[in-house]
């Protein structure tokens, strides 16, 4: 881990979703040596993501019985509307899993020697997770921050096979996290990529590490790529560059749906050479305009997808201009690709009359998809996928359908 040193390496003005308080000291102390070692290896300090914010975690002293002291501390998060702050509290440690509860159930496992792995479920059933890895709390309480944190899996970057850098020299380049598969032998490939985000929103990489463990345990390589003009992708976002008539009306979004093929594309290309992928269709998976991008791209190459999971799947929400992909779609992957879109019936950008509008458009076309209208999802409907609990039984039945070893 590469460090710099808060007084003397940061500039004056710094990102504020970068710092993470912490109290000016910890109050460490050594194990038991009664202290079993399924518990004992937790204490320390631990920093990387908490729902792709920076995140820390230092267990300050555990006892033998399970019981344990912690501080944790997290980052701004304009996304998500949260303030930085640190607290103490009080966890216990139970078969392998280091547990705080309140407002959030934080639960830590070793994905590693020295990795752990965290999920964070509210009380009305919304997850996120992250990683983190051990540190020196001396340098935390000092006040040492690494410059690249820890992050859920291995930063990849994508050549582009067809836009260069504006001097022609070489490939933008895509970033993408790739989590490599988790049993022996080479696995399919399943690619999850993002919705739209306006503005600095456009900065943020996700990480897609719930569903990329979901994946992982179900027998995938997975690649998350990000679009380019997203997160530290290069070029320059197209995908709202629409077309509108002298009144304002839209009229066409092909440019920008052209333009995020392009991107999946690469991302197909490069993934099946990377150690542990097995060659063959891919599964393809996304949020939003990234559902959409999957549904669209089994439609144009049936043959490179051997399957579709789409999460509250949509260009833009106007029905004249979007209906007629899905119909095409239906048309280009008839029954040879199967599908599951999952949506819910309170979606604040696509309301359940264009869902259905979209699904009806596909299979009149002789697409073959399942279709899940979900009710009941807290607040809006749109962030399904952040209640796993909602679909994963469904997409559990459906991935059981694939031929994972189709070459």
């Amino acid at each position: 881990m590469t460090w710099m040193h808060n007084a003397q390496a940061q500039p004056l003005t710094v990102d504020p979703e970068s710092v993470v308080p912490l109290p000016d000291k910890f109050d460490m102390e050594i194990p038991a040596p009664d202290a079993p070692p399924e518990i004992a290896r937790f204490q320390g300090a631990w920093i990387g993501t908490w729902h792709d914010d920076r995140h820390i975690l230092v267990v300050e002293r555990v006892t033998p019985d399970g019981h344990a002291n912690v501080v944790f501390a997290q980052a701004d998060s304009a996304f998500y509307g949260t303030n930085r702050e640190w607290w103490r509290d009080q966890a216990t440690i139970v078969d392998g899993v280091l547990t705080m509860t309140g407002f959030r159930t934080f639960r830590y496992a070793f994905d590693g020697p020295d990795r752990l792995y965290m999920t964070a479920t509210l009380k009305n059933g919304g997850v996120t997770s992250g990683t983190l890895v051990r540190t020196d709390a001396a340098r935390l309480a000092a006040g040492d921050r690494p410059i690249e944190w820890p992050w859920p899996g291995a930063r990849v970057s994508i050549p582009h096979l067809t836009v260069r850098t504006p001097d022609g020299a070489r490939p933008i380049m895509l970033e993408a996290t790739f989590y490599p598969p988790a049993g022996p032998g080479p696995a399919p490939l399943a690619i999850i990529t993002h919705g739209s985000e306006v503005g600095r929103n456009q900065l943020r990489t996700w990480s897609f590490s719930t569903e990329a463990h979901w994946l992982r345990d179900k027998g995938f390589a997975v690649l998350a790529l990000m679009r380019r003009g997203y997160g530290r992708s290069e070029g320059i976002n197209g995908e709202d560059d629409f077309g509108r008539d002298h009144e304002g009306s839209l009229v066409d979004v092909s440019s920008g749906v052209a333009q995020a093929v392009e991107d999946l594309e690469s991302a197909i290309a490069y993934g099946r050479k990377l150690p542990g992928v097995r060659p063959g269709p891919v599964l393809l998976a996304g949020q939003s305009r990234g559902g959409f991008l999957a549904m669209h791209y089994a439609g144009l190459k049936p043959s490179e997808v051997m399957g579709v999971v789409n999460f509250s799947g949509g260009w833009y929400p106007y029905g004249p201009v979007t209906t007629p992909y899905y119909a095409n779609a239906g048309r280009g992957a008839a029954d040879k690709v199967p599908q599951l879109w999952l949506y819910a019936d309170n979606d604040k950008l696509y309301d359940e009359a264009l869902i259905r509008e979209y699904y009806q458009a596909f299979t009149a076309a002789g697409g073959r998809a399942r279709f899940e209208l979900i009710d009941g999802v807290p607040g809006d409907g749109h962030l399904l996928r952040l209640y796993p609990e909602r679909w994963r039984p469904i997409a559990d039945q459906f991935l059981a359908t694939l031929d994972l070893k189709r070459p």
